[in-house]
């Protein structure tokens, strides 16, 4: 037996080891959180693709030959099910397009979205409401259930498997979020600042307020950002959370002005709990005495 043919039979091995060719559900969700989710459900039986990468922003993305062959093979399709997310919209256009009768689960059921009205201290939001459900715990393990029935209804044969990945979930998430609610439960300033309004749910759930400072993905308008500098000013902010993808210019310009710190935090991470655990620490730390 020689090394090249020994080379080429491993990895041939390794392919036959890995996802579909084993009998693993095929899954495409939306945005990483999901595939979080869908994967400490599913554990080895899911074979989870996911169209926004870690890392990428959705106003720049597009469609590749890879992601098509993705969403081509999907028996399940996890959605935000937001309406605002027209990237999304392209995805569910090319599944339904297909005929096939993918199971299509929204993040989105039952939620009370919030409105970006709510969020803003200047004047130029025009009342969109929030797409990023998956920062919120109460959402995520609301959706859990879901997640659960849609994978054992396209696989019956794990459905004990599929209970078990749910049980863990939920455990896993009720001490997240007991963990962040005791975080914050000392504070008495409870406002904090971002430059793109990406924290509005996550703030819901701990009677947190959150303050961005752009919004509809621009940048305030000199008059607004002098206004925004004399109000960090007076509350005396000390933190300025940002993301990758989005002009960070007025956040960094009104750092500059009141000394503050800018830190830069992924909703997008494809580690949801560890995201969620180290903003709510930074804004403890930012808010704290």
């Amino acid at each position: 037996m020689n090394a090249p043919w020994l080379t080429r039979l491993c990895a041939l091995s390794l392919l036959c080891l890995h996802g579909p060719l084993l009998g693993a559900l095929p899954v495409t969700v939306s945005v990483p959180p999901q595939g979080y989710l869908v994967e400490a459900i599913g554990g080895e039986r899911v074979d989870v693709s996911i169209m926004i990468e870690p890392g990428r922003s959705p106003h720049t993305f597009s469609l590749s030959p890879r992601r098509m062959m993705a969403l081509d093979d999907a028996q399940v399709y996890f959605k935000v099910g937001h309406p605002d997310l027209a990237f999304e919209q392209r995805f569910l256009n090319h599944v339904e397009g297909q005929g096939r009768g993918v199971r299509i689960v929204a993040l989105s059921e039952g939620v009370d979205l919030v409105r970006l009205d709510e969020e803003h201290d200047h004047d130029h939001s025009h009342g969109e409401t929030d797409p990023h459900l998956w920062v919120s715990p109460r959402i995520m393990r609301a959706a859990a259930e879901r997640v659960a029935d849609a994978l054992i209804d396209a696989d019956p044969d794990g459905e004990a498997d599929y209970r078990a990945g749910l049980e863990r979930f939920i455990t896993d998430v009720d001490a997240l979020d007991e963990e962040i609610r005791s975080r914050f439960e000392p504070l008495e300033r409870r406002r904090f600042v971002v430059n793109h309004p990406a924290w509005g749910y996550f703030a819901r759930d701990y009677d947190m307020e959150q303050v961005a400072i752009e919004s509809g993905g621009r940048d305030p308008s000199p008059a607004e950002l002098a206004r925004f500098i004399e109000a960090a000013k007076a509350e005396d902010v000390r933190v300025i959370f940002v993301q990758k993808g989005f002009s960070q210019r007025g956040a960094k310009t009104i750092a500059q002005e009141i000394e503050a710190v800018v830190k830069t935090v992924d909703p997008l991470a494809e580690d949801w709990p560890d995201t969620l655990r180290r903003m709510s620490e930074a804004i403890h730390e930012a808010l704290g005495s």
